[in-house]
């Protein structure tokens, strides 16, 4: 039977979209793994740095300088770049609460609740982009809130050694607020002309920065220098893998499948990442969280695939 040109292009995306799965799902590991021992203040700085370099290198790869001159006829204007700056600011924020939430409950409970930020932007985007939110991603809000439910409901049934896992998923839940906003913030920022380069580079500027400032905040300075040579290897193969192979596999996967099927791979991430935790973390899990984590998983699927199609194109 012969293969037409579109199936080759569909069968070469395809393992691009598992990569960025992949990516992120391990990404959640070797945070887990981090915060057995190091400072959550210190994750947002030591995780930023590969985005950091990522979008330095892709600004000067793509030429994309002078879209932050305000004096060349590139310029994306100020409202753009205060979009990406906040951006940078509330998912760093985001990210502080995050690791919170692996110290207190872990990956099986943190990431399924991380994933809601699809739901928040969608939600965000009705209200402040005016964009249409379709029935079927209306039914896949309720589903992985089901699916949250059911996680928690399996969760109480264990003999967890883990007795503040419920704050866990309030910090998670937070942690896809935060991201949902950021979502909405950058698609202002590209609907007004900026590259993505541009604005990788602004968003993961201001991250790092709000890391530091965190630190210092905190009087957690200390806590750089504390960290384990264990810890300090997982934080930053998690920014490599979540802020450089991760997102490289989903704009190449973009480039050969449609979005609505890349989407639907990226929302593996919380059920790879909770077996990668349960494999090798020796996390707990069974059958009824298992069961949580697939709704939560079908939930972001039928939110992504129905998103508006002038999102998409954001």
């Amino acid at each position: 039977m012969e293969i037409t040109a579109t199936e080759q292009v569909r069968r070469r995306g395809e393992p691009w979209a598992l990569g960025s799965a992949l990516g992120y799902a391990s990404a959640n590991m070797f945070d887990g793994l981090a915060m057995l021992h190091a400072d959550p203040y210190v994750g947002p700085v030591l995780r930023g740095l590969p985005s950091l370099a990522l979008g330095t290198v892709l600004v000067w790869k793509h030429g994309t300088r002078q879209q932050l001159r305000p004096n060349s006829s590139q310029y994306i204007g100020r409202h753009a770049i205060l979009a990406f700056v906040a951006a940078g600011v509330i998912s760093t924020l985001g990210l502080f609460l995050y690791y919170f939430a692996l110290r207190l409950g872990g990956v099986t409970i943190t990431v399924p609740a991380q994933e809601t930020y699809v739901l928040w932007g969608t939600l965000i985007a009705w209200v402040v982009l005016r964009e249409r939110v379709r029935p079927y991603a209306l039914l896949g809000v309720g589903l992985t809130f089901a699916g949250l439910v059911v996680l928690s409901l399996g969760k109480s049934a264990s003999q967890s050694i883990l007795p503040h896992w419920r704050w866990a998923i309030l910090l998670g839940l937070s942690t896809g607020l935060t991201y949902g906003v950021s979502g909405v913030l950058w698609r202002d920022g590209q609907l007004r002309g900026a590259h993505q380069s541009t604005a990788i580079l602004l968003q993961f500027s201001t991250s790092v920065g709000v890391g530091l400032l965190g630190v210092l905040l905190a009087s957690r300075g200390s806590g750089l220098h504390g960290v384990t040579w264990n810890s300090l290897g997982a934080l930053v193969a998690s920014g490599v893998l979540s802020g450089v192979f991760a997102i490289y596999c989903m704009f190449t996967a973009l480039r050969l499948l449609a979005v609505a099927r890349v989407y639907a791979f990226s929302a593996l991430t919380p059920l790879l990442a909770t077996l990668f935790a349960h494999f090798f973390l020796h996390e707990y899990l069974n059958m009824l969280m298992l069961m949580g984590i697939l709704l939560v998983g079908i939930g972001v699927v039928l939110t992504q695939v129905f998103r508006p199609h002038e999102e998409r194109q954001a």
